[in-house]
């Protein structure tokens, strides 16, 4: 798994280029997905379940994952951090303004010999305050280095909460086709209960009238026994699968919720070297190691020049109560220079630890594109092999359909067994199971395939949904 961290104004330039192919992938997802109605199972069907639960839209979903997902609001800490960390950066460049009041309490008062007397040099308790100004003005660009290593850092970190949000919308778009499929599985299931009750019926009609004998009823009653089993199963598969996607949303557990399915044709993907291009260019994860190199940069030649002199002034104001003085009240300007001759060493490693932590970062951002090229072939794979099983499946299921009405004819006819009827039936039940598998196959590794190329993901469904508009939902 890849660690996940906007775009740097850098990227502005050749982001031209990158943007016209990812506005024409995103015009082209326009195009084919078509947001449908309230749906589900004819167990979860609109007229019951709307009126219980929550009808929740993938666009709406994506809008409160990005405002309300733990994920998302423990990263924007992160962006508050960084943002801090430029403030103290610069606060180093900046006047330094310190104020002070003191009141003294002697035993004494304070007097020095002169001669054979004693003569007062200052009130026995006196007070002072005064007002300092402190500014670097010289240090070799060390102040600067260091503000425009933390500038760079938080573009780094913004990057970093971008990536973030991205993949707290492609968990809930998994999770929400997720539940959309346990609905479909539920149908399936319901179906094949049907099928094989409907079947039973004719079958004791058949076996009333002595057509039959009851030994071909068991295997019908097994296999029906069989079907509910897995109808139990499928329904607590939902219950898992909605909570789940409570969890993503931080909604309560128990939350009842009715999801849109989506239909999606078979779509046309890019090439490899396209989609590679796209996502190189897109990934904001990419920009994250970027922002972070050149915050190490900046940040070795601040430690460069570590132990060079520091030209400042300092000036101030001060007054300090004793009658005894002429003057109680003063003022002055202080230039200066320091350095720091010997540390044991302390820069240099501390130098040479940037350099490495550098050299790390680099090997890190090539890992991260080879990382991303593997994520995007193996999308693209993945989206042409479900393209593949939805068109095999979607022929399957209206072939399965007509041989179970075949059998049943033949059945009721004398020329099928009851074994040929019940494996009709399972072989209806498989195509559709498969052929609704290879749906939501293909509807996730089509999000899969938009993540990992860098594309919106919030644009691709708000474009599918202002293509429906309001009146169709």
């Amino acid at each position: 798994m890849v660690t996940v961290f906007t775009h740097d104004d850098k990227h502005a330039a050749k982001g031209r280029i990158g943007n016209m192919a990812v506005r024409s992938v995103i015009i082209a997802a326009g195009g084919f997905l078509v947001l449908l109605a309230c749906s589900g199972s004819p167990v979860y069907g609109e007229e019951a379940t709307c009126k219980e639960g929550r009808i929740l839209t993938i666009q709406e979903g994506i809008a409160i994952v990005q405002k309300d997902s733990r994920l998302v609001k423990i990263s924007s800490y992160d962006d508050e951090m960084a943002f801090q960390n430029s403030m103290m950066a610069r606060s180093v460049m900046l006047p330094q303004l310190n104020i002070g009041a003191a009141q003294t309490f002697n035993r004494y008062k304070q007097e020095m010999k002169f001669g054979g007397m004693s003569v007062p040099t200052s009130d026995k308790n006196p007070y002072s305050f005064g007002v300092n100004v402190y500014q670097t003005l010289f240090d070799f660009g060390k102040s600067l280095s260091n503000y425009r290593a933390s500038k760079d850092m938080v573009e780094a970190a913004k990057a970093r909460s971008e990536s973030v949000k991205r993949v707290a919308t492609l968990e809930f778009i998994t999770a929400y086709l997720d539940l959309l499929e346990s609905e479909k599985m539920i149908s399936v299931a319901e179906k094949e209960t049907e099928s094989l009750g409907s079947y039973i019926e004719d079958m004791e009609h058949l076996f009333k009238q002595g057509v039959i004998v009851k030994n071909d009823l068991l295997p019908a009653k097994v296999k029906l026994a069989d079907a509910k089993q897995k109808l139990i199963g499928a329904r607590n598969s939902r219950e898992v699968a909605a909570a789940r996607l409570n969890n993503i949303l931080a909604f309560p557990m128990g939350e009842k919720l009715v999801v849109r399915d989506i239909e999606m044709e078979l779509p046309q993907y890019p090439g490899i070297e396209d989609a590679w291009a796209i996502a190189q260019e897109q990934r904001p994860e990419i920009s994250f190691y970027e922002n972070r190199i050149k915050a190490s940069v900046s940040s070795e030649k601040a430690k460069a020049v570590e132990n060079l002199p520091v030209l400042y002034a300092d000036g101030g104001y001060n007054h300090t109560k004793n009658n005894y003085m002429v003057h109680e009240d003063n003022m002055s300007v202080n230039l200066g220079v320091k350095m720091n001759l010997y540390d044991g060493g302390s820069a240099r490693a501390d130098l040479l630890k940037e350099r490495a932590l550098q050299g790390q970062i680099k090997e890190q951002k090539e890992k991260l594109v080879e990382d991303i090229k593997l994520e995007v072939k193996d999308s693209l794979l993945g989206l042409r092999d479900a393209c593949e099983k939805v068109s095999v499946a979607a022929e399957a299921i209206g072939q399965a359909d007509e041989n179970v009405r075949a059998y049943r004819i033949k059945y009721t006819a004398g020329v099928a067994t009851p074994t040929d009827v019940l494996e009709a039936i399972t072989l209806q039940t498989r195509a559709r199971t498969n052929y609704y598998g290879a749906d939501y196959e293909l509807k996730r590794n089509y999000a899969k395939l938009m993540y990992s190329m860098g594309i919106d993901l919030t644009l691709i469904y708000e474009i599918m949904e202002n293509k429906n508009g309001p009146e169709k939902h």
